[in-house]
């Protein structure tokens, strides 16, 4: 099977594992913080704080807002993201409205909000989704106009570039992932950045039960939580960052293969460039009954697939919430896009195979 993601562990990450366990101590440690550098060396931001996943991080963050402004706020999120998006916030009890997305980028389009919708918004959370990036100028901007606090979803595109600046360094918080199957792997953990050190601190407190002050007093200023990762974790991503940028090339390079291969007439393959981080790799088909023929063509010679998600408004979890009709893009993108792997791990052999499975499918 050619899966979407895969996790070949190296020399060094397991010299780094056998360290763990030979040093007794696998909470965290001396990984957490040579991972917490590394990533902050990598983005260029002021602070990165480690916590066990990237749904975790968005919790942090929405944590320390409720902390400083109360939970009666609104929150606007893309109609088309994981659920980690918006169940982050829904949990803290905070209102969450949805945004339609753009069918270029597949990332929120807040030009489809009325100036109504904008002024009753407090927390913008854009997502770049599958490596591309959201309009973070324009973002950015009517934060400012109408007092948003912006907080960038990465978890699919750590390391992608917007206008000179790694995606997570531009909004007030970042938040990503570095799940098995994501750009950057550790298996469980997840990172919120910052360029804010007097949130970062006490983020860093939140995240441990709110503690605070001597290690030797049980001293909790904040209600807080668990949100702390351990050291195998934290040491396996910390190895690969090492390297990142050969792993995001890599992806590059693969997507590319297959753009510049694929030669089937019912799909259009998205474009790739160098800014771009890809989770996977995203294809239009030009009907949902294509889409849904390909992607089984593709499983059944062995070539693992994902449909889109699907539009928030039509999970069960929230469909008596919000109106389907109101987001025709995440609509359509939810029946006609899907995506496969680009991970480094895939040789030429598979990008051969993938290219003739769906140049030779004319259906």
């Amino acid at each position: 099977m050619i899966k979407l993601g895969e996790f070949k562990a190296t020399k060094r990450q397991k010299r780094i594992v056998n360290d763990i366990m030979n040093s007794g101590y696998i909470t965290e440690g001396k990984y957490v913080k040579l991972v917490e550098q590394e990533i902050k060396q990598f983005l260029k931001c002021k602070d990165a704080i480690a916590v066990t996943n990237g749904t975790v991080a968005l919790q942090l963050v929405a944590e320390r807002i409720r902390n400083k402004y109360g939970s009666k706020l609104t929150v606007c999120v893309p109609a088309l993201t994981f659920p980690a998006t918006i169940n982050a916030f829904k949990h803290l009890g905070f209102k969450v409205v949805l945004c339609d997305i753009r069918p270029d980028t597949l990332c929120i389009d807040i030009d489809t909000l009325s100036r109504k919708q904008k002024k009753k918004i407090d927390i913008m959370v854009p997502v770049h989704l599958m490596g591309y990036t959201a309009d973070m100028d324009n973002i950015m901007e009517q934060s400012k106009k109408y007092n948003w606090i912006v907080i960038e979803d990465f978890a699919e595109a750590f390391g992608s570039i917007y206008k000179g600046k790694k995606v997570g360094t531009i909004g007030h918080f970042g938040c990503s992932s570095f799940y098995m199957s994501h750009i950057i792997q550790g298996g469980e953990l997840g990172v919120v950045t910052t360029n804010n050190k007097v949130d970062a601190a006490i983020m860093r407190k939140i995240k441990n039960h709110g503690r605070s002050g001597d290690p030797l007093v049980f001293n909790h200023i904040y209600v807080g939580s668990n949100y702390k990762t351990t050291e195998f974790c934290a040491g396996i991503c910390y190895a690969q960052m090492k390297y990142a940028d050969k792993v995001i090339k890599k992806r590059q390079d693969n997507a590319k293969y297959m753009r510049n291969n694929i030669k089937n007439p019912h799909m259009i393959p998205f474009p790739v460039n160098k800014n771009n981080s890809l989770l996977g790799y995203t294809f239009q088909c030009l009907s949902k009954f294509y889409r849904n023929y390909i992607c089984e063509e593709l499983n059944d010679n062995g070539i693992e697939t994902r449909y889109m998600f699907p539009c928030l408004a039509n999970q069960k979890s929230y469909k008596d919430e919000y109106n389907t009709d109101d987001y025709p893009i995440a609509n359509h993108v939810e029946r006609t896009h899907f995506y496969l792997g680009c991970h480094q791990h895939m040789t030429k052999s598979d990008l051969k195979k993938i290219v003739s499975v769906l140049n030779g499918t004319k259906k």
